[in-house]
């Protein structure tokens, strides 16, 4: 997470902020970040820049080179589901990634296959649409992408061997009604960082030592996904908050 503090001055504030949405465009083909998924990215939270450095965040995508209007929206993966669901039932099948690049080219309308496999697999894409076809109630839809994973079964790369080298700590701490879950590999640092970035009070409520704060992190996010607002911030219930001061360490 970049750190923004107050010894910092706005135009070196704006120069990191426009290298970093470069950046994301950069990798995402040419695409800019909206304002959601560059905080859950970077960590640089709204209050930061909005009606400090910049009015809106169009004006900083504006800045950043990317003209008024003419850049490309980021496609939210409902969106791609539903599309990819409709080429399923025009197709009869699960589409391969043929069928998404024949359908792109004959309307401008459908997901890129690029932009597509840059976020998953096919056979991932697969397993995605049917959670959503189920959600959906659409038993055909399901029943196709459950045709095309027993051809094409979702592979999972072994996890790599954890970094014991790296000892760390999970931590939450509250802010006004929402949770932080993140990692540091000093707490001590991450707690003075946080109070310069959030101008109002935090309470740290609860860190887990652990030699792995990477894979950590993941565990606690994916557990609490249902209650997320954005990045590593959580709307959690009391019940939530309680599980994770169980956890002392995790070795």
């Amino acid at each position: 997470m970049q750190s923004f503090g107050s010894d910092m001055s706005e135009e070196v504030q704006k120069a990191e902020i426009i290298r970093l949405v470069k950046e994301i465009a950069d990798r995402d083909g040419g695409i800019p970040p909206g304002q959601q998924k560059f905080t859950k990215e970077t960590g640089i939270l709204p209050h930061i820049w909005r009606a400090k450095l910049w009015r809106t965040w169009s004006n900083v995508l504006i800045e950043a080179g990317f003209a008024r209007n003419k850049w490309t929206i980021a496609i939210s993966d409902a969106e791609i589901f539903a599309a990819v669901g409709s080429l399923a039932h025009k197709l009869e099948k699960f589409p391969n990634t043929t069928d998404l690049q024949v359908e792109r080219a004959q309307n401008p309308q459908f997901p890129d296959q690029k932009t597509i496999s840059r976020r998953k697999s096919m056979a991932e894409l697969a397993q995605e649409v049917r959670l959503y076809a189920e959600r959906h109630n659409d038993d055909v839809l399901v029943a196709m992408c459950k045709a095309y994973l027993n051809e094409n079964p979702v592979t999972r790369p072994k996890p790599p061997t954890p970094d014991i080298s790296q000892i760390g700590h999970v931590y939450m701490i509250q802010y006004g009604k929402d949770y932080k879950i993140g990692r540091t590999l000093s707490l001590s640092r991450r707690s003075r960082e946080i109070q310069i970035e959030l101008p109002e009070t935090t309470e740290f409520i609860h860190s887990i030592l652990t030699d792995d704060p990477v894979g950590v992190e993941n565990y606690w996010h994916r557990r609490f996904s249902e209650y997320r607002k954005n990045g590593e911030w959580f709307r959690l219930p009391p019940k939530a908050v309680t599980a994770f001061k169980r956890w002392k360490k995790i070795a």
